[in-house]
């Protein structure tokens, strides 16, 4: 049996229920576009496309996330490829995606912060 591309990279990014929710919340809170399999097909990375900003969405059910590297150096190329400012958010949600009162977040690069927030 032949399997199917899209389908083997969604099976290894299991973004899960909370997840999925979350990420349709916050794309139409800020007025955005979510991304097609979240990022995961060629020629539409990141998860939610806000016109000149490009921002990769994490969230999770616990009460603490790990920080990585690569996700800040992920989005940041991205985003460069598409000529839009990076960001990256995180939420604290509960299982049906609603965010935790104070449990969202964004972080940009300390660049852009100078550039267009001070």
């Amino acid at each position: 049996m032949a399997s199917i591309p899209y389908l083997s990279r969604r099976n290894q990014h299991r973004i899960g229920a909370a997840g999925r929710k979350s990420e349709k919340k916050l794309a139409k809170r800020l007025g955005g576009r979510a991304r097609p399999a979240s990022g995961a097909m060629v020629g539409a990375k990141g998860d939610i496309d806000l016109k000149t900003i490009l921002l990769e969405a994490k969230s999770t059910t616990n009460s603490q996330i790990a920080l990585k590297l690569g996700w800040l150096m992920k989005i940041a190329h991205e985003a460069r490829c598409e000529g839009k400012d990076p960001a990256l958010s995180v939420s604290f949600v509960h299982d049906d995606g609603e965010p935790v009162r104070d449990g969202q977040w964004v972080l940009v690069p300390m660049s852009l912060w100078e550039e267009k927030l001070t």
